[in-house]
């Protein structure tokens, strides 16, 4: 390809470096949003693990060191690209962007494609359905999960959004009373961090993040900032004024608000949520969480905030949200203490967890 093949490239380690990165990222990119593309074998790894992410690009590294020129260089990042992907997004458009972005790394001293027609050229984005320029972008989301639960099918509401793939997630919470959502977040791509208990914590943590992403992410274009908080409303103005297009999320029972910064669009999607269960079924399915709980840890006395978390993972509701439906105005916690005779609820101190029990099993009335 280049009139300089027999340049040796071995000693270029900056390059392989930032090529076995790339394809790294790629990898974990594709992973998130069209897991079929890759092959089977590699295609259940959780690649955003960072142990996975060591392994990749060292034997990437290490395979890409042992060449002599660039074009041997280009044929063995071709032979990696293969062996990890389905001949389907081989042979897409997709990949011939992927193989564009290398090559410029590879032949630096080249312009394979003019900027006239990458701006032109259209082709459907890696994380989405819809016609996406194929410039050079990332996007970046940023999470308060306490604050605003961002299911799988609300996140597909985000992809579609987007102009540019959503390659780096970033959640913030307090992991050591999520129970097993640190799990389920790994799973989903998430780079995940921990924020002490308190109010504000989440939002100072992610403001602190979110306002260094122009140094650390040069080629990021977007960032869902998804937090009901609007404390957050001045990372949104600091992220805009380095050039980022930023969309404020928020979360108001079912339904999420989607704030465009660059053009003032605010856009409402509607989200289907279960339907809120009867009193007699909700105080059920308390006791049962109760019992399997105390079970599993071999104490009587639960905390109330495992016992919310538990409830919004199994029934994908959040309890409060049920609480204000039968009890409008009163705390989540009331549940507990409107139903003594089934339920014991203890509190040490104002400051301090508050702690559920159960005092009888409930069993419904027999209607004659």
């Amino acid at each position: 390809m280049s009139d300089n093949s027999g340049l040796l490239v071995t000693n270029n380690s900056t390059t392989i470096n930032t090529i076995s990165h790339y394809i790294y990222q790629t990898i974990v990119s594709i992973q998130q949003q069209h897991r079929e593309w890759i092959t089977p074998k590699y295609r259940n790894i959780p690649w955003h693990y960072p142990k996975y992410q060591s392994t990749l690009t060292n034997k990437l590294t290490k395979g890409l060191s042992n060449v002599k020129n660039q074009d041997a260089l280009k044929l063995k990042v071709t032979n990696y690209l293969q062996i990890l992907l389905t001949p389907e997004f081989i042979n897409s458009a997709q990949y011939n962007v992927l193989i564009a972005e290398i090559d410029k790394h590879i032949y630096p001293e080249i312009t394979l494609v003019s900027s006239d027609e990458i701006t032109n050229y259209q082709v459907s984005d890696l994380s989405t359905n819809g016609k996406k320029l194929v410039e050079p972008g990332i996007a970046i989301l940023l999470l308060d999960v306490e604050n605003l639960p961002l299911d799988p099918e609300t996140e597909k509401i985000l992809v579609d959004i987007c102009n540019y793939p959503i390659s780096i997630k970033v959640a913030f919470a307090n992991w050591r009373s999520m129970g097993k959502k640190d799990e389920e977040f790994h799973q989903r791509g998430y780079q995940l961090i921990h924020v002490p208990p308190g109010k504000d914590s989440a939002d100072l943590k992610m403001a602190t993040v979110g306002s260094s992403i122009f140094l650390n992410y040069p080629k990021a274009k977007e960032v869902l900032v998804c937090s009901s908080d609007r404390g957050l409303t001045h990372l949104g103005t600091t992220l805009q004024s380095h050039g980022l297009t930023v969309y404020q999320v928020r979360k108001y029972k079912n339904q999420i608000t989607v704030l465009n910064s660059q053009t003032g669009e605010s856009k409402i999607y509607a989200l289907s949520v279960p339907d809120i269960p009867t009193i007699n079924k909700f105080i059920i399915q308390l006791q049962e969480l109760i019992r399997a709980e105390a079970a599993k840890i071999g104490q009587q006395w639960i905390k109330f905030s495992r016992i919310s978390a538990l409830y919004k993972e199994s029934y994908k509701l959040n309890l409060k949200d049920v609480v204000a439906t039968h009890f409008p105005s009163q705390k989540s916690n009331h549940i507990f203490i409107n139903y003594p005779v089934y339920f014991a609820l203890h509190q040490p101190s104002e400051k301090s967890q508050a702690y559920v029990s159960i005092f009888n099993f409930f069993k419904p009335e027999k209607k004659n």
